[in-house]
């Protein structure tokens, strides 16, 4: 293709998305019957995320026009990102596929970005919650956001009343006056009941995740992002104080993380040898669990009879916003589509506000338009407190979200068996995030 042609396109490509945007309602631009978009061909996308999840979303989107079938193929989380790399290398990539935000940086060389001249930065911030912001860069937008798995506190009924407690802790420091009510373990230190699942890392579910949350909370967003010119420069703020704190935001992190696997704290209530968190909580044995929303229903299928319920998760203590962490899922579209024109219009489409509805209906996970959000389910307490959290949910530029793991695990582990000091721990883990940005 010569470079008069690539340039013909770009144009073709910037004006169809404009139009687009406008009949889907993310971009207000007078009268939108007039939008000529016509979409077809086959549209393939991916994700891990269940087939049954876009079915009715698809169909709607389709139905509008006779030439186009959209196919979707659920994949396994495990090797998905291996999957996506050998198929784009031989061409045989989906025109459209789905990624949480730790695909982000693995995915910049083979994403269709649309450019703001296109879809304006301020129409994507006003349509979407603010965590989305993370699909947007120095080139343009990233992706269309569809939907958002928060963090959550799930709390068992029984042990709470069984204990005189009425309601669940909104801050971390709450935690404190309940540990010595809610924990239960013999003189030689044996739990039998815990209060939280915190200060080890293998049997606690969504570790990273919650140390990811509480940095957020204390002002750390784990990676910083500076544009230097036209270079784009990434780095790992872990070790950093970026608002001036007398205690550093991974000092206090891991201060609060690690004392609830102290068997010399009063405040002792976890420990690597006790089963994982969520079987903890499943067999009534854990008082909070931590957890995902997409995770509610699975819940109630390990255990049919536990009495539980959900609420945001906790804060800390008089802080002026709230946070917790969310995987939040977008569609991005395959740079190298045969049909780019249809896979951006499908994708657009896809992420406009009824069949945004529909995929958060089915997969009783909140979605990330603002508009969607206002509504919130007043008559499911579950999704009324998903909804909540969506709005209040930030995530961070996770470079390899396996290799991270790895860090996190290792940076847990290492102070707790005095393999290295705290300072040197968290060095370390700074040092090999880093590697993984640049």
């Amino acid at each position: 293709m010569t470079n008069f042609q690539t340039i013909l396109l770009g144009i073709f490509i910037g004006g169809f998305v404009f139009a687009v945007l406008i009949f889907s309602g993310l971009i207000d631009f007078g009268s939108k019957e007039k939008v000529d978009t016509d979409l077809s061909g086959t549209i393939t996308i991916w994700g891990t995320l269940p087939s049954s999840y876009f079915t009715e979303a698809r169909d709607l989107i389709a139905s509008d026009f006779d030439e186009l079938r959209i196919n979707y193929q659920q994949k396994n989380t495990d090797t998905y990102q291996n999957e996506l790399i050998e198929a784009f290398a031989k061409g045989t990539g989906p025109d459209i596929y789905v990624i949480s935000t730790d695909m982000i940086k693995e995915n910049e060389s083979f994403v269709y970005k649309i450019p703001y001249v296109s879809y304006p930065e301020k129409n994507f911030k006003t349509s979407y919650i603010d965590g989305a912001e993370i699909y947007l860069d120095e080139q343009g937008v990233f992706g269309f956001p569809i939907l958002s798995d928060p963090l959550v506190l799930y709390y068992n009924n029984d042990i709470l009343s069984n204990n005189s407690i009425v309601n669940p802790p909104k801050t971390w420091d709450e935690l404190f006056d309940l540990s010595n009510k809610l924990t239960k373990k013999d003189g030689s230190g044996v739990i039998s009941q815990s209060m939280i699942a915190l200060g080890s890392y293998n049997n606690v579910n969504h570790a990273k995740d919650i140390l990811a949350t509480l940095l957020i909370q204390n002002g750390n967003n784990l990676i910083k992002k500076e544009v230097d010119d036209k270079d784009v420069i990434y780095s790992s703020i872990i070790e950093e104080n970026p608002l001036g704190y007398s205690v550093s935001p991974i000092d206090a992190t891991l201060d609060f993380y690690m004392i609830f696997s102290n068997m010399s704290s009063p405040y002792y209530s976890w420990n690597r040898a006790l089963p994982s968190s969520l079987d903890m909580f499943s067999n009534d044995k854990l008082a909070f669990y931590i957890g995902r929303a997409s995770e509610l229903f699975k819940i109630q299928s390990l255990n049919p009879n536990l009495s539980f319920n959900v609420v945001e998760l906790p804060q800390m203590k008089d802080t002026n916003f709230k946070r917790t962490y969310a995987e939040i899922y977008a569609l991005v579209v395959n740079k190298k589509s045969a049909n780019l024109p249809s896979a951006l219009g499908v994708a657009g489409r896809m992420a406009q506000a009824e069949p945004s509805k529909t995929i958060s209906v089915v997969s009783s996970l909140p979605p990330v338009l603002r508009s969607l959000l206002s509504e919130k389910p007043k008559d499911n307490a579950y999704l009324e407190t998903f909804f909540n959290s969506a709005i209040i949910s930030r995530s961070w530029l996770d470079p390899n979200e396996k290799k991270t793991e790895v860090i996190f695990r290792d940076l847990i582990e290492n102070i707790s068996s005095n393999a290295l000091s705290s300072k040197g721990a968290i060095n370390k883990a700074n040092s090999q995030i880093d590697l993984l940005v640049n």
